[in-house]
């Protein structure tokens, strides 16, 4: 595959003014794992080396589709390239893939590690020599709600991050894949279950895992610190990764980082929910007078099944995993009450204001939240339950989300759109979050935090940004989000590009991304020169950092108790929604 955007577009600075000056262009690395050699790129600007676009599994498509992962079966001589992003797996969302492409050949890792690696940790055919220490791996897992997304994301883009982990002396391998999304990495059925091919996002992931172990010490990375790390459904998926088989990390993995997200957040539905959407898509697929339906899915055109595999066509939130009894032997819930899952160091938190990207509009009334609660949130609350969450969330401005808004209402989104985003952030990540750490924090070193910060958004071509018109075109994102849900990936990422124009900004980003760091090195987010961060269960109620700028009052500890009594509620009824 030819160099592509990765060169014009998310590396171009690598390629462009702080490349200046800096002495006769360096050979491009070669790297050699168990299949044969790769060559890489040489990025001036950032003294990294990176790989992407690298097959860690098999062609998803054909006799492969709807099936476990398949490992590498082919070995070659000489090098191919691995220049540019890999495909993104299927899914209805165009956004990374425009750029990259999108099929089913999509099995993708990528990695950044900083250059110098080359000559101290590795030898001329790759492989690590052992004379100077090998790097912690930071295995970042993409979100988009399981249904779309992809690592070639200029979001996701890791070379800032690396950069910064050379910076404070505490250099990381930074490393990002895909896996299978929507119905091509979720679907269910009795069919599915039966084949034993059920769970292929999360064995998806395994797999990937199982290909660091195999191959990272060629890059100069440690096989024995790989933390796994994520937002949104990439955090879904991290809390899942925890508990498969029962809490088994099998040596793939050794700290975690979660980003809004709980393997409670996202629905469990067995066959009674995807057996009909199953039938639907054998209707359609003309596959149904066949005894063997989900075969039959094998050999169907890749251009005439897309559509039928639509996220966004399908009743309810979408395609995710489930209890198969298998990689999900049980719901995560109990799985995580009863310590089932893997005792390794955590570090989990959400933002203050998740729920409002969820929160529906046009909620004016009682009886508008009251039907809401009822009919649309899959947990089939009962009326006397509904009744006490709307005790718990009383209509009052000033305890609603956005937090420290006042009695500002936003009303145009609905009188209650405050309240109802509050019990929706708490239903889906507060509560979650909470649930999750106090059961980690009893078996390993476990740190919570609440990102406090309203991020900088860019402005849309042709439009101007009110009272922001000096700022490179863009400003604060809209009041009524607040700190909303992904605010802190720029900020972990500490990509310049995206954080905006402001010193503060890059100085909070300066000390997340390197607290993050820290704990992929230590598992612990402490060092010289950070605020001290106390495990979770320093204290009963647990303690939370808060991570915010100076103009906010800098940084500072809380004890986990803002909205109790509601978070915990609704975390008793997460058995109802199948989690």
């Amino acid at each position: 595959m030819a160099v592509s955007g990765i060169v014009l577009g998310l590396l171009a600075s690598a390629f462009g003014s702080t490349a200046a000056g800096l002495g006769p262009a360096r050979a491009d690395p070669v790297v050699t794992v168990r299949n044969g050699s790769y060559e890489g790129l040489y990025l001036p600007g950032f003294e990294q080396d990176v790989f992407l676009g690298v097959p860690y599994a098999q062609d998803t498509g054909g006799p492969n589709r709807f099936r476990v992962p398949q490992s590498l079966n082919e070995t070659w001589s000489g090098t191919r390239t691995a220049k540019a992003y890999g495909n993104a797996c299927p899914d209805y969302h165009l956004s990374a893939e425009e750029l990259h492409g999108m099929s089913e050949d999509c099995l993708s890792i990528n990695i950044v590690r900083p250059a110098e690696v080359r000559s101290s940790s590795s030898s001329s055919n790759g492989h690590g020599n052992g004379s100077a220490p090998l790097l912690p791996v930071m295995l970042w897992i993409h979100g988009g709600a399981y249904q779309y997304g992809g690592s070639g994301q200029s979001a996701y883009n890791l070379t800032y991050l690396v950069r910064k982990s050379v910076e404070i002396g505490s250099p990381v391998i930074g490393a990002s894949i895909n896996y299978r999304k929507g119905g091509w990495g979720n679907l269910y059925s009795v069919e599915i279950q039966g084949s034993g091919n059920t769970n292929l996002a999360l064995r998806d992931m395994r797999k990937a895992l199982a290909w660091i172990q195999e191959n990272i010490e060629a890059f100069g990375g440690d096989a024995s610190s790989v933390t796994i790390w994520g937002q949104s459904a990439g955090s879904f998926a991290v809390g899942q990764l925890l508990l498969s088989y029962g809490g088994r990390a099998d040596g793939l993995f050794h700290r975690s980082i979660q980003e809004s997200g709980s393997a409670t957040t996202a629905w469990c539905n067995g066959s009674d929910w995807y057996q009909p959407i199953y039938d639907n898509i054998v209707r359609q697929a003309n596959c149904d007078s066949v005894p063997d339906t989900l075969e039959c899915l094998r050999t169907i055109d890749y251009e005439t099944l897309y559509p039928l595999l639509n996220s966004s066509s399908v009743p309810g939130p979408g395609f995710y995993p489930t209890v198969d009894g298998d990689v999900l032997p049980n719901y995560p819930s109990e799985l995580l009450s009863a310590g089932r899952f893997a005792h390794v160091p955590h570090m989990y938190g959400t933002v203050s204001d998740d729920g409002t990207d969820n929160a529906p509009f046009g909620i004016n009334t009682d009886e508008d939240l009251r039907n809401y609660l009822l009919h649309r949130t899959g947990f089939n609350f009962p009326a006397s339950a509904v009744d006490h969450i709307l005790e718990l969330y009383p209509d009052d401005p000033t305890q609603g989300v956005p937090v420290d808004t006042g009695s500002e209402r936003f009303a145009d989104n609905g009188w209650q759109y405050k309240r109802v985003a509050a019990i929706v952030g708490d239903v889906f990540y507060h509560g979650p979050r909470r649930f999750d750490v106090q059961n980690y924090a009893p078996f390993s070193p476990t740190y919570a935090y609440r990102f406090n910060t309203r991020p900088w958004v860019s402005a849309p071509p042709n439009t101007t940004v009110i009272g922001n018109s000096s700022n490179g075109g863009g400003g604060l994102a809209p009041a009524y989000k607040g700190v909303e849900h992904f605010s802190e990936v720029p900020f972990v990422f500490a990509n310049p590009t995206t954080l905006g124009p402001w010193p503060e900004y890059h100085k909070l980003s300066d000390q997340v991304s390197s607290q993050w760091i820290r704990f992929a090195h230590t598992g612990d987010p402490n060092g010289p020169g950070l605020p001290h961060w106390p495990r979770y269960d320093e204290c009963a109620d647990g303690f939370n950092l808060v991570l915010q700028t100076e103009t906010q009052g800098g940084t500072y500890v809380e004890e986990d108790t803002y909205r109790l009594a509601g978070r915990e509620y609704l975390t008793h009824w997460a058995k109802r929604r199948h989690v």
